[in-house]
């Protein structure tokens, strides 16, 4: 520790410099903290998805809705245990920056659908009472402060039957899951929306459907599109899993994709720092003899000069994943990925010990030739300038 003030001006003798690279490992820091931290979310995500249930949308258009008479067809075809529709009342609560999605939804099914759901009975029961009530997820519920018992007030762009675009609901319970960070969706009952709204009624955005074989996922699938391959509403149905795997390939192997931009950046920011170090030696040379001069031993020198880089590449990736750990969750906690049941991403403990691993590897990479010509250094060739 005694020797840190002597590290410590070094990297301010020239500041400008020291802040840019500083400030070029932090983003690549912040970007391998972010990324790593979206490739594990989606890692949880596959988890959590299931072959036990199947997710119904529209052929022509995912987002399209879709008859609710496709719902009593579905809940015919042998195999099917369960049929919830999905609608939607989308607003904001209290303030506009505080978007918000409620999902009207057959909750009794949806309870039977998802075994992961976990909610009491007496709550389940309160749903029926209560034509208004909402099931929250316990990660939204301590976002917003919420208990049971709360009202909730949503100014929608849906427009309801009476003219108004504010509504109203109860809180009548609390859902959580095996990864409770995940419990973010709203639940409504999906007859009380259905009757208020006035564009819409009578459809569903989706349709989520339990069965009884896992293994007959795919001939149940089939045997539910082959039900409406001649309707003008035609259905694509597959399980949740299968559905999400599709839905990921569309935009390539994210790992391959995640792990291609760190190594990339990474592969940059060594010859970066490698430069930036070299550069501080070489003008500190006649200083490097006056130490030698003044009794450092030659690997006290060297020592001096991997410390520097070491400082540099530590403080700077702590700075990057700090800023990573406080962003990631906040750009991936809006009601979008709520409403689909994805919580806010986060770092993951994993990462940080990667990272110091990778910061005293960059810091030894870019600082050991440097350090090396410094404990070579010769006394009078550095201090008569040659």
């Amino acid at each position: 520790m005694k020797y840190l003030p002597l590290v410590w001006a070094a990297l301010r003798r020239k500041p400008a410099r020291t802040l840019l690279t500083c400030f070029s490992i932090a983003t690549a820091f912040f970007l391998f903290g972010t990324l790593q931290g979206i490739n594990v979310g989606i890692n949880q995500a596959m988890k959590l998805t299931s072959v036990t249930h199947l997710v119904v949308m529209s052929r022509v258009n995912l987002g399209s809705p879709m008859p609710l008479a496709h719902a009593a067809q579905i809940r015919a075809v042998p195999g099917v245990t369960a049929v919830s529709p999905f609608n939607v009342v989308a607003g904001t609560y209290q303030s506009p920056k505080n978007p918000i999605i409620i999902i009207g939804a057959d909750f009794d099914a949806m309870v039977k659908i998802s075994a992961d759901l976990i909610v009491p009975a007496d709550q389940v029961a309160a749903m029926h009472r209560t034509r208004d009530g909402i099931i929250v997820g316990v990660t939204t519920a301590k976002q917003f402060g919420w208990k049971i018992g709360d009202r909730v007030p949503v100014h929608s762009t849906t427009t309801r039957s009476d003219g108004t675009s504010d509504w109203v609901f109860d809180i009548v319970g609390l859902y959580t899951l095996t990864q409770p960070d995940w419990a973010t969706r709203i639940f409504a009952n999906y007859d009380f929306i259905n009757e208020a709204i006035t564009t819409g009624k009578n459809q569903s955005i989706q349709f989520y459907v339990g069965i009884s074989d896992p293994a007959k996922s795919a001939a149940i699938s089939q045997a539910i599109d082959d039900r409406f391959a001649n309707s003008p509403d035609q259905t694509a149905t597959a399980n949740e899993k299968d559905y999400v795997e599709s839905t990921l390939r569309q935009i390539g192997d994210i790992n391959f994709l995640v792990n291609g931009v760190v190594g990339a950046v990474m592969f940059t920011l060594l010859f970066l720092t490698s430069n930036t170090i070299a550069q501080s030696v070489r003008e500190r040379t006649s200083e490097l003899a006056v130490l030698k001069t003044l009794g450092f031993t030659d690997a006290g020198v060297q020592w001096l000069v991997l410390a520097e880089a070491l400082l540099l590449a530590l403080v700077s990736a702590a700075l990057g994943l700090a800023l990573a750990a406080r962003i990631l969750p906040w750009v991936t906690s809006g009601p979008a990925l709520a409403s689909q049941g994805i919580g806010a991403l986060h770092v993951p403990d994993l990462v940080y010990g990667a990272a110091v691993g990778i910061a005293v590897l960059l810091a030894l990479v870019s600082g050991v030739p440097p350090a090396l010509r410094a404990r070579r250094l010769n006394i009078v060739t550095a201090l008569s300038g040659r």
